[in-house]
């Protein structure tokens, strides 16, 4: 069976919509891990954080990591926050071939703040979200691919990936 493909890497690196075209170019399911979770909480995710709290969601990220043992050849999306944890590479890791979209802090955090609301940057100042991701960035480095997104487009992006992607784990069998 084909290994699920992980990306991750911090708000506004375009996990999201680079997911759905990496999906679609493989012919395989897209699953972002923010979306499982909304939908088991009946809520969004920022409804999760201003009603229950960052613990509570991250507890949440947790039990999905376990769901998401169950997927086989999928592409997933991962909140920015998901592989910053202790143990969670080595989870990931298990699940398929993690994906790091990088890009440099500035271009992330203009993206992030006009992408919407997100939890993690209110009541943030820039620095503060700047400390954020260099808290991050040990965490995303232990990716097994990394993707440089500094001035491309998502289907720039998808192409880079499948540029260095190995050809097995293309394959979706």
């Amino acid at each position: 069976m084909a290994r699920n493909l992980i990306l991750v890497g911090f708000m506004g690196a375009g996990k999201s919509s680079v997911g759905r075209l990496l999906a679609r170019r493989l012919g395989r399911c897209f699953v972002e891990t923010d979306d499982m979770i909304a939908g088991r909480e009946g809520c969004s995710v920022p409804e999760i954080f201003a009603r229950h709290g960052e613990a509570h969601f991250r507890a949440a990220e947790e039990e999905m990591l376990g769901l998401l043992a169950l997927k086989q050849g999928e592409v997933i999306a991962t909140g920015g926050g998901l592989p910053c944890r202790e143990g969670r590479r080595e989870a990931l890791a298990a699940l398929g071939t993690v994906i790091w979209l990088a890009g440099d802090f500035d271009t992330l955090y203009e993206r992030a703040r006009r992408a919407g609301e997100r939890p993690m940057l209110a009541g943030r100042s820039r620095d503060e979200a700047e400390a954020l991701y260099r808290s991050r960035e040990p965490f995303y480095r232990q990716a097994d691919l990394t993707v440089d997104t500094a001035g491309l487009g998502p289907d720039e992006v998808v192409a880079r990936i499948l540029a260095v992607l190995p050809a097995r784990a293309q394959a979706a069998r």
